[in-house]
């Protein structure tokens, strides 16, 4: 990994990081307070020889007592010594507790010992520390004494006397703290390179161009830079007079899909959306209900009125009534069964018809799904844009033959029909009917949400397409929106 993967990592998993942190401070703050506070007496003794007065003599003695040094170690902690000073003392301890505090060492190549005896008290223990030193002075008197009446081989004299220690000798909080923070870091670093490595979505740039598709583009919904990125991708998409957009990931993207519809009917051409997310999560979801239910008034879109003017004529879906001024109609003549009377072929319609609807079909809630079920005539659902050149064919109530009606020569025969009328036909259509919808396309793209998305399924979805006959034009990226927790 180089510099620039680490930085990756840290700007995706710095939460990680952070965390590794706040945990090893909070264990080393445990440690910290659960630990009682120590002090530590030493004293500091030297070992001698009893030899001649030559310079050979004191040489041999030097070695003779470094040698001694080695075993003196051992007689500090003995049971002997240690049964002493609790005898002397008083002590309520036994002898593997007090053996746990004394401790004792020698520098190199010396004939020094360093006693130490650690306890709560610092006064018990500059007491402890002396009777240690005195015992071990007394056995070892007893040791090196030969005869009776003759001094003993080797001397014990103390050079520093232990002294009540002013500082604690346990470890130091602020050190412990930096080692905590310091381990969390690393646990934390440990942590954010096995999600890395373990996380198979899509989510960068890199990443998403390795899928090894061409990328139309990024475009980051709901930000100053989107209606830049928007045309951006108008100029990428491919000049088909049908297009189907799907997001691979299963995670739909209707404002995409609209924000596309807009970008291309800014330049003058007449842009139809259709709806045939069977999932419920298409373009219709972004409609205003009253768009639905009301014709607009003054030819605005979306309507915004609270409280719409009775006057106003509603079609709902499923009804023949009308309300007008307040009055309920229910002729039995207006009722028009179009599955048995066909709709006028295009090429039939009279000349002032226009070609592209200017105002809400009568039964817009009724949409695609009524249209594919012959109930309704396809000019009864259109949803215009004005302004844009953009008219939206919502999908309507959904059934459980919607999915398979989009699968037959009935939706095929609807492209058709519509490509005479509209210069670009938009289908948003779910992941798991594109592989129907989108051979009858000149071009497909695949719309993937960037952190959302895993490798697998993406690369499942772009085979299946292309295993059905589909033109994959390319990929279109969505980041997820910036928070202050998330950076990448």
């Amino acid at each position: 990994m180089e510099l620039p993967d680490y930085l990756r990592l840290l700007r995706r998993y710095w939460a990680v990081l952070l965390a590794g942190v706040a945990l090893g401070v909070g264990l080393a703050a445990y440690q910290v307070e659960s630990t009682p506070t120590t002090y530590t007496a030493t004293s500091t003794l030297y070992v001698s020889m009893a030899t001649g007065t030559s310079v050979a003599d004191s040489y041999q003695g030097g070695l003779a007592a470094q040698q001694r040094v080695r075993s003196y170690l051992e007689l500090i902690t003995s049971d002997h010594v240690v049964d002493r000073v609790i005898g002397q003392l008083g002590l309520n301890l036994d002898r593997e507790e007090l053996r746990a505090a004394i401790t004792a060492d020698t520098p190199p190549a010396t004939s020094l010992l360093r006693v130490s005896v650690t306890d709560e008290d610092p006064e018990t223990s500059r007491v402890l520390t002396d009777q240690v030193v005195a015992q071990f002075r007394a056995l070892v008197d007893e040791l090196e004494t030969i005869e009776v009446t003759a001094a003993p081989a080797a001397r014990v004299a103390v050079v520093d006397a232990a002294q009540a220690p002013a500082e604690s000798s346990s470890a130091g909080g602020t050190r412990l703290y930096l080692v905590g923070a310091i381990a969390g870091l690393l646990l934390g670093a440990v942590v954010a390179y096995l999600l890395d490595r373990l996380n198979k979505r899509v989510r960068d740039s890199a990443e998403f161009a390795a899928l090894g598709r061409p990328v139309l583009g990024t475009v980051a919904l709901g930000t100053d830079r989107e209606p830049a990125e928007l045309r951006a991708l108008r100029a990428r998409l491919p000049a088909a007079p049908r297009l189907v957009i799907t997001a691979l990931d299963g995670q739909s993207e209707p404002a995409l899909v609209l924000g596309t519809a807009a970008a291309l009917g800014a330049t003058g051409a007449q842009v139809l959306v259709i709806d045939a997310n069977t999932t419920g999560h298409g373009v219709s979801t972004l409609l205003p209900e009253t768009l639905l239910q009301l014709p607009p008034a003054n030819g605005e879109w979306p309507v915004r009125e609270p409280n719409p003017p009775r006057e106003l004529v509603t079609a709902a879906s499923g009804r023949t009534s009308a309300v007008v001024r307040g009055e309920i109609f229910d002729p039995p003549t207006v009722k028009l069964d179009l599955r048995t009377a066909p709709a006028v072929p295009l090429d039939d319609l009279p000349a002032t018809t226009p070609t592209v609807p200017t105002k809400t079909g009568a039964r817009a809630a009724d949409g695609l799904a009524a249209v594919l079920r012959e109930d309704i005539h396809i000019d009864e659902a259109f949803v215009p844009w004005p302004d844009r050149s953009v008219v939206v064919l919502a999908l309507g109530t959904a059934d459980e033959r919607t999915a398979d009606l989009l699968a037959a020569d009935r939706f095929e025969t609807l492209l058709g029909e519509v490509a005479k009328r509209f210069d670009r036909v938009i289908v948003d259509v779910a992941v798991a009917d594109a592989t129907a919808v989108a051979p009858r396309a000149a071009g497909t793209v695949g719309v993937v949400r960037l952190g959302g998305a895993r490798r697998d399924r993406i690369e499942s979805a772009l085979t299946a397409l292309t295993a059905a006959g589909a033109t994959v034009a390319g990929l279109v990226a969505v980041p997820p929106r910036r928070t202050w927790w998330r950076r990448s």
